[in-house]
């Protein structure tokens, strides 16, 4: 149980890194990293590009896709786009691995329940992607 770390493409930390995190993440969200089981999954444009049209009908890559879990213990999979990552750390100014942490806590929210469709949904969304990303066991800065 726990999280999976899968990296199709080159990181720039290792694949623990992500995971411990994303167990700390889990429990500031109240859930047992022992008893749920989570797949974070680092890939290339192109996968990202096929599931994007084939489950949200859209054309183009997109930075981080969230697929809830069967239920019970199998919270779900967050598929992340490294190149796309890559392209926004640059245009953001931020490094790598503070975008592909940012993409993580964002995918992990929605399979928490979060959305970000309506105002207030989105702020509230916000509220928790900071304070995960500033937790003290986590990242120290947040990414913008």
């Amino acid at each position: 149980m726990g999280c999976e770390v899968v990296a199709e493409v080159r990181l720039p930390a290792p694949a623990g890194w992500f995971r411990r995190r994303v167990n700390v993440a889990l429990r500031l969200l109240r859930y047992n990293p022992k008893m749920v089981s989570l797949a974070l999954a680092f890939v290339g444009d192109s996968r990202v590009r096929r599931l994007n049209r084939r489950y949200r009908g859209r054309a183009g890559t997109t930075d981080v896709l969230s697929f809830p879990g069967q239920g019970g213990s199998d919270l779900g999979e967050i598929l992340i786009s490294v190149p796309q990552a890559r392209r926004q750390a640059r245009q953001f100014g931020t490094a790598l691995q503070q975008e592909l942490w940012l993409l993580a806590v964002h995918g992990l929210l929605h399979l928490a329940g979060f959305d970000h469709q309506r105002l207030r949904d989105r702020r509230r969304m916000q509220r928790w992607e900071q304070r995960l990303l500033t937790g003290r066991s986590l990242i120290r800065r947040s990414a913008s």
